[in-house]
């Protein structure tokens, strides 16, 4: 069964930062942990091409000048590039391709140019080879194989066009969650929210949002549409019919209360401070207030009581601890309190198992826990999602040993390893639990659990330590510590596994700290998925994924 994939493009009006990029990222991560793949179509950042026309205006011939278009496409392929950075710093795959790459042609003049034509053949390998594919809109190859620009509403039209070639569905970012009867940024009462309009009717109503010339094209194609804001699952379909208006949704201010504020913990509340209008901060409990005092944090925010964070009254309590207690007690006690849980602590949520589950359930209320294995890697996802169908799931779960067999297979030492992965942030001052495989083995537990409904204790897994590994000679492909589990007829296994991969398999072509997994289901289809198993932002990224799931809810 083919991957799903959508189409998303980031206007300008979304990219007018470099920490909407940031954002961006999470939007497109987001997508990818649902089970899409995802291409990706970048405008300039914010008035970037304005600026770069100026320019041309200053040094270039009057009239039209035919190498406008090299320096323009400049902004589109800047924010392409930035972009990619951004999701390789969250752990999420990305690929960045040009217009020339993917056969993207068009005719017509210099400045205003008619796409004609996609490699889509390309294109689909691109994204079975890297899941994300990042390309600038608004620019394509024209006669005689000189750049050309799509003229207004070019990033637009490219994201339409390329969902058109390889058939699947367009979401236009835009700075609003959809079509109103009128603009909501101006003053007075909400104006109400189209859920469907039809093409002719969206361009007598909100034409700015989408330039007649892609609007055009969806209307010909008979394409329909959705538009949204990053980080708000709540759209506008642009199609064939124009459905009743509604009142505007009204969001919710979330309060969360934290325990643990380190690598991770301090990353995440980095992230939400950039979303004021969907999280508030309101109590962080650590060990030494002093410490965080001295960063900046403000004192009436810190606590070193746990009774502290449950009089704060959050809707949703953040976990970055490590061990089990006083974690578990603490999670058990914030669902008892009707609060929603999201988790990065592995080990505490392993040890409560399918208990901490039914206690959220019956409280109707959100437990999740991404973060709590494959970092970017949105494994346990795949777990949920594909329940009932796995038979077996291989994969990269401790991306520290990931990092360190890759340099201990360039003829590292082992010591010499595990000090890079600790100066890197990937290992901790104690590396044991990464060494000796209870790290990865506790996410193994979540697997069983979230894949198979199987309920195993760390006892029960077979697992190869790589403490003071130091091979003798030469690995014949690539060393790998495999975490898998499966079901058969014999009932269900798991394991943890040294082995020498050969590089044609996938998981052996992770490298450093990224992390791959291989999931067979009992259709005999396969699916794999990667990302960046270790590192602050890729685990921040998947704590802030699960926050904005529980925010989305209040829609």
């Amino acid at each position: 069964m083919p991957v799903p994939v959508i189409v998303l493009n980031f206007g300008h009006s979304v990219l007018r930062s470099l920490e909407d990029y940031t954002n961006a990222a999470s939007e497109i991560y987001r997508h990818y942990r649902q089970g899409q793949n995802v291409v990706a179509v970048t405008s300039a950042q914010g008035d970037q091409s304005d600026v770069l026309l100026a320019e041309a205006r200053r040094i270039g011939p009057e009239g039209q000048a035919k190498n406008l278009p090299e320096l323009i496409q400049l902004g589109e392929r800047r924010s392409a590039a930035l972009l990619a950075l951004a999701l390789e710093r969250i752990g999420a795959p990305a690929f960045v391709r040009q217009a020339r790459d993917l056969g993207l042609t068009a005719k017509g003049s210099s400045t205003e140019a008619e796409l004609t034509g996609l490699d889509a053949e390309q294109l689909n390998q691109d994204l079975k080879d890297h899941d994300i594919v990042v390309m600038p809109g608004y620019v394509a190859i024209g006669e005689k194989d000189r750049t050309v620009l799509l003229g207004q509403g070019g990033a637009d039209l490219t994201a339409l066009f390329v969902a058109d070639q390889i058939k699947a569905p367009a979401l236009l970012l835009k700075d609003v969650d959809g079509v109103y009867a009128r603009d909501p940024k101006q003053s007075g009462d909400s104006p109400e929210r189209y859920s469907e309009i039809s093409w002719d009717d969206m361009a007598k109503v909100a034409a700015p949002l989408v330039e007649p010339k892609a609007l055009g094209f969806a209307k010909k194609h008979k394409q329909s549409f959705r538009i949204g804001r990053p980080g708000i699952p709540l759209y506008t379909t642009i199609g064939p019919k124009t459905g009743p208006l509604s009142d505007a949704p009204k969001f919710k201010k979330l309060r969360v209360a934290m325990m643990g504020c380190g690598v991770v913990g301090g990353g995440v509340f980095r992230r939400m401070k950039a979303s004021p209008d969907k999280f508030e901060m309101v109590k962080i409990m650590v060990r030494d207030i002093e410490k965080y005092i001295d960063q900046g944090y403000k004192p009436e925010m810190m606590t070193t009581e746990f009774e502290d964070l449950v009089a704060a009254k959050p809707d949703i309590f953040i976990d970055v601890s490590n061990g089990i207690e006083p974690a578990l007690t603490h999670t058990r006690a914030m669902i008892e309190a009707g609060v929603h849980v999201v988790s990065a602590n592995k080990q505490a949520i392993a040890k409560g198992g399918r208990d901490l589950l039914e206690r959220a359930e019956q409280n109707n209320l959100q437990l999740l826990f991404s973060a709590a294995a494959g970092g970017g890697m949105p494994v346990l996802e795949m777990c949920k999602r594909e329940k009932g169908r796995i038979t077996r799931v291989q994969a990269l779960l401790n991306g520290t040993t990931n990092f360190m067999l890759g340099e201990i297979s360039k003829g590292r030492s082992y010591e010499d390893a595990l000090a890079d992965a600790q100066e890197k942030g990937f290992a901790e001052a104690d590396p044991s639990s990464d060494v000796n495989g209870a790290d990865a083995g506790a996410k193994i537990l979540l697997v069983a659990l979230l894949g198979f409904d199987e309920e195993i204790t760390i006892d029960d897994i077979h697992r190869d330590s790589i403490e003071n590994f130091n091979p003798t000679e030469p690995p014949k492909g690539a060393i790998k510590r495999i975490a898998t589990a499966w079901k058969d007829k014999n009932g269900f296994s798991s394991s943890l596994d040294l082995k020498d991969l050969s590089l044609n398999n996938f998981l052996a072509q992770a490298e450093g700290e990224e992390a791959h997994a291989v999931f067979d289901f009992d259709d005999g289809d396969q699916y794999r998925i990667r990302g960046k198993g270790a590192g602050r932002w890729p685990t921040t990224e998947s704590v802030m994924a699960d926050l904005f799931d529980i925010s989305a809810l209040d829609l």
